[in-house]
């Protein structure tokens, strides 16, 4: 009954013997149906009665009880728990089967040799007895250490025995896990759609078996699909869902949708929500001790950094290689590489470049084989004459079907190159097309490399994290010689250039204290302030902060919030007017040049909040606009995107929900517009709101354009 899925049905049944019938054996056939259920701790309980007071524990329960502290990512709890179990070498499912979760710890640590040895035992074992579900873990075990070890052929041969020997088991829950990581394969190789078909299977399989764990594991390799096919918005939600599930579980494998998610704001250019993504999954890599999880985290965060503090990018960017080969090793290798690049040191880079394009090519890893081909070009001392590398890495993009690589690249050629603004202009439109902002401060990466020159002396971004830009350039952390300076040209952009009294700013900065005692402190941030503005003095003192006895003031500063605000304005009335093609260009830049909210990083501050609120509210409505004028001219791929950017900011949209259904079966995907159906009506529960019928296309579309 487990096998096939029917958990309810066995934790039922067990529930209504009398405790006198409560055996060891019914202990531990109710703790794996809990287990498979998400309830860890009703299963730990049964596990523990089982138990009784043995020290050394059964193979059987004792694989039962480790794989809850595996799926929780504490390592070190399941290692000790597999440890006690009882092992006499004798061909036992239980046995291969304790083996080769072990394996698999190894192989989360990148602790090869002893993975090998370990599922090698688990393999022996099960070849033995001959039970089908131990032969589907054992091979499980050693497709994931051929795969740490970079061998795809070995690879993909044990996945395809352990695949044959879940379905002759029909084990629903192996069956699940294989097709995810199988999933993961094809996505690595670069082989997205085909990705997508498996984790699809995988999914059904953890929904009809009830694994969250799984299902939350085939989300998070979903997103990745997604994300190679361009798809930023559409992985950011199978991402999310993913990270609710794990965070459910509590378990700490919640690291990987969160380091995926700080790849999906790295690649789209909200650097504050990547940055945050990424130190949360680090934080939960490290205490699960899990390098899978962590390599790619640290790689990650270094290229988010890389600007704002180049010193600490470089150390974690050496911490991620220094962990040696593994998963992660040709992201690690790039990481370091662009973070060189960005600080001006071409050899090393290149020198990363070629690792990378070597390890790239032993793991079938056609995505990080491009990339390497374009750090290389990027790293030459003249790019210009890279262009047939470049041009060589388009076609891997195009094979691959990545349409945010091939239009990342065609920038790159078209800046490079002699062909002019046109090209410049149709490569950033396709990015744009594929939501990335194009135009903000981007992480280390090809974008970067290739920024164009900064037209302002001195910039402000208070879009997502807040940043000054000198000619184009980050102004590092480390420069600033106090918070407090940085504070208060934060307080005076959300002035929005109005003066402010200084007793205001003083109370704003330092409450609590003695206004008397604060106007010394005052002066010298505003003396920090503008030597950061302006360090060489090449102004006067009030070119770009006004001050006097009284009051002071912002000027002559390009603040990213303002320009924001002032587009959407413009578009909504212009789109108001009937003014379309006027007002859906200024409507896209608008949305394009919103970066995330108002001083994202200070959520708490009292005087950002009148600011934060108005540019939120400002960017849904041109969001929505966006996305009733997609769906209108039947762009369905630009539609789901607006709807979906709706969504990431008010997760209760009504609109918004029933307009990505609709618009999903206008383009024929009716699997995914049943699943955003479904979301919708949970969101609605919640609110205790009837949910809407199922929409159709054309009724839907009819009813919003009606809309204002």
């Amino acid at each position: 009954m487990l096998a096939s899925g029917a958990t309810d049905g066995v934790v039922a049944a067990a529930a209504g013997l009398p405790a006198e019938l409560r055996s060891a054996a019914v202990e531990q056939v109710e703790g794996e149906a809990r287990q498979v259920k998400g309830d860890w701790q009703g299963a730990l309980e049964c596990f523990r009665r089982a138990a009784g007071q043995e020290r050394k524990l059964a193979p059987g329960l004792a694989w039962r009880t480790g794989l809850i502290h595996y799926m929780r990512a504490e390592l070190d709890q399941a290692m000790a728990v597999f440890r006690r179990a009882r092992l006499d070498g004798a061909p036992d499912a239980d046995q291969a089967l304790l083996l080769a979760w072990m394996a698999t710890i190894h192989f989360l640590r990148h602790e090869a040799d002893a993975c090998r040895t370990v599922a090698q035992r688990a393999l022996d074992a099960a070849t033995a007895c001959g039970d089908d579900h131990a032969l589907a873990a054992a091979h499980t075990a050693m497709g994931m250490l051929a795969a740490l070890e970079g061998d795809r052929a070995a690879n993909d041969a044990h996945y395809l025995r352990a695949l044959e020997a879940a379905e002759r088991a029909q084990d629903v829950l192996h069956l699940a896990r294989i097709r995810a990581n199988m999933g993961s394969r094809s996505s690595e190789e670069g082989f997205y759609r085909e990705a997508l078909v498996e984790l699809e299977a995988a999914m059904r399989l953890a929904e009809l078996s009830g694994y969250a764990a799984v299902l939350a594991l085939a989300q998070t390799n979903r997103g990745e699909a997604q994300l190679g096919l361009g798809r930023l918005d559409e992985a950011i939600v199978e991402l999310e869902a993913a990270k609710v599930t794990y965070q459910r579980l509590g378990s700490r494998r919640v690291a990987y949708p969160l380091g995926d998610l700080g790849v999906v704001y790295r690649e789209r250019g909200d650097l504050a929500l990547a940055r945050a993504a990424y130190e949360e999954a680090i934080g939960f890599a490290e205490r699960a001790g899990d390098l899978q999880g962590l390599v790619p985290a640290l790689a990650g965060l270094a290229r988010v950094l890389a600007g704002d503090e180049p010193d600490r990018a470089a150390k974690l960017a050496d911490r991620a290689i220094g962990y040696g080969p593994g998963m992660a090793w040709v992201e690690a290798q790039l990481a370091a590489g662009w973070v060189a690049l960005a600080g001006g040191e071409r050899e090393p880079a290149a020198g990363y470049a070629a690792a990378a394009a070597a390890a790239a090519g032993a793991r079938r890893d056609r995505a990080g084989l491009a990339e390497a081909l374009e750090l290389r070009a990027l790293a030459a001392p003249d790019p210009a004459k890279e262009l047939p590398r470049l041009r060589e890495a388009a076609s891997i993009w195009a094979a691959v079907g990545n349409r945010l690589g091939e239009a990342r690249n065609a920038l790159a050629q078209a800046r490079l190159g002699v062909a002019g603004t046109p090209a410049v202009e149709e490569a950033e439109r396709r990015l744009r097309s594929l939501g990335v902002r194009v135009g903000a401060e981007v992480a280390a990466g090809l974008l970067r490399v290739i920024a164009a020159p900064p037209r302002d002396p001195v910039r402000i971004q208070a879009l997502g994290g807040f940043r000054v830009l000198r000619a184009g350039e980050p102004v590092p952390v480390e420069e600033w010689q106090s918070r407090k300076a940085r504070d208060l040209l934060k307080a005076l952009v959300a002035r929005r250039g109005r003066a402010v009294p200084r007793e205001a700013l003083m109370e704003a900065l330092w409450p609590d204290e003695d206004p008397a005692r604060l106007s010394n402190r005052l002066s010298v941030a505003l003396s920090t302030v503008r030597t950061v503005l302006d360090p060489d003095r090449r102004h006067p003192g009030d070119r770009f902060v006004l001050a006097d006895k009284h009051v002071v003031a912002l000027a002559n500063v390009p603040v990213d919030v303002e320009e924001f605000l002032a587009a959407a304005a413009a578009g909504l009335d212009r789109f108001a007017r009937g003014e379309r093609g006027e007002a859906l260009s200024l409507l896209t830049a608008a949305e394009t040049a919103f970066t995330g909210d108002f001083l994202e990083d200070d959520p708490y501050e009292d005087w950002a909040v009148s600011l934060r609120e108005e540019a939120r509210a400002a960017y849904l409505a041109v969001a929505r606009t966006l996305a009733r004028a997609a769906a209108e001219a039947a762009e369905h791929d630009q539609a789901v995107r607006f709807h979906l950017r709706v969504l990431e900011r008010d997760a209760y949209d009504e609109e918004a929900h029933l307009g990505l259904v609709a618009t999903l079966v206008a383009a024929g995907r009716h699997g995914e517009a049943r699943r955003r159906y479904r979301i919708y009506g949970e969101q609605m529960s919640e609110l205790g709101v009837e949910a809407a019928p199922f929409p159709s296309a054309r009724r839907h579309f009819q009813r919003t354009l009606r809309q204002p």
